[in-house]
């Protein structure tokens, strides 16, 4: 999968690479998030519609790895959900990690469907793909 990510500069920087650690919060931290070099609505246009954002710098590069998609409601369903107070409310970026997954792409098709309701990725804003695995990045 060919990917750009925009504003880390213009090489990939593996010491910069922070794990991915859960916060009660639709993104975890840590990882690097891009879209696809193809997207129709990708980062790049999310930020042009937004006036947000950094392109002084960006780079592309091939992501190979085992990649959780969710292209549909259903497919947020089986990632695991931490609960708090009985509700759902984010996804256990970590035990997607200690699943296997190098990383999750959320579909422009997946980002409709998943904006409102529950489970919920509001705030992934567009299409996007968050790369938890740095080894899996080829430049």
């Amino acid at each position: 999968m060919k990917l750009i990510t925009y504003g880390c500069g213009n090489k990939f920087n593996s010491r910069k690479f922070k794990p991915i650690k859960n916060i009660r919060h639709v993104k975890p931290e840590g990882g690097l998030w891009a879209s696809p070099v193809n997207s129709t609505y990708g980062w790049r246009e999310w930020c042009k519609d937004e006036n947000f954002g950094d392109f002084s710098s960006s780079f592309e590069f091939e992501f190979t790895g085992n990649i959780f998609v969710i292209d549909r409601r259903e497919d947020a369903f089986r990632m695991p959900w931490l609960t708090y107070f009985g509700s759902i409310e984010y996804s256990d970026f970590e035990e997607m990690v200690l699943r296997g997954y190098d990383a999750i792409w959320l579909t422009n098709k997946g980002q409709v469907e998943t904006r409102f309701g529950r489970p919920s990725l509001y705030g992934w804003d567009c299409e996007s793909v968050l790369i938890m695995n740095p080894s899996c990045i080829r430049v």
